[in-house]
């Protein structure tokens, strides 16, 4: 039997370890954004990044409000701005960084309209961020992985 054993492989890890920044070298966060940079789709995961900030401020809004849901006016604003940001940056068609998503998705977030005193629920934007995901991991985690696979130490020649 023989002493040597196969080269370690390290597990892939999935979309969610990478996001999360809990996935191990090579497969870092900021090695994904780098790609993403490289590759120009840098914007799928600045939308799914400032949809979670977006909720977070929305969360907090309402929870620190004087009255059951009835946030002060600055807060309101301010949550409304970040609403119109993201919807200027990335779900109107034509916007500077613009997501690609399908009309199904797309036209029912921009009937949301903020009110005049509440801005909408981050529950609008789930199926857009959904969809976000899912094109990550169908059209950018595999070649991003693949990108990165750590070499093995050993050069292997094509000469034995």
């Amino acid at each position: 039997m023989s002493s040597e054993s196969a080269p370690f492989c390290p597990r892939r890890p999935n979309l969610r370890e990478i996001l999360a920044n809990t996935a191990p070298a090579p497969w870092t966060l900021a090695a994904f954004m780098a790609y993403l940079s490289n590759n120009h789709c840098l914007e799928t995961l600045e939308f799914t990044m400032d949809a979670g900030r977006y909720k977070k401020h929305f969360h907090r809004m309402m929870n620190k409000a004087p009255v059951p849901g009835q946030p002060t006016e600055h807060d309101a604003n301010y949550v409304k701005e970040l609403w119109t940001r993201l919807m200027e940056a990335y779900i109107q068609p034509n916007g500077s960084r613009e997501v690609n998503l399908p009309s199904q998705v797309r036209d029912p977030i921009l009937g949301h309209v903020p009110a005049n005193t509440l801005p909408p629920e981050p529950s609008v934007l789930e199926p857009a961020v959904s969809k976000t995901y899912e094109l990550m991991e169908e059209s950018v985690l595999v070649p991003f992985l693949n990108s990165v696979y750590p070499q093995s130490p050993v050069p292997v020649s094509p000469y034995y």
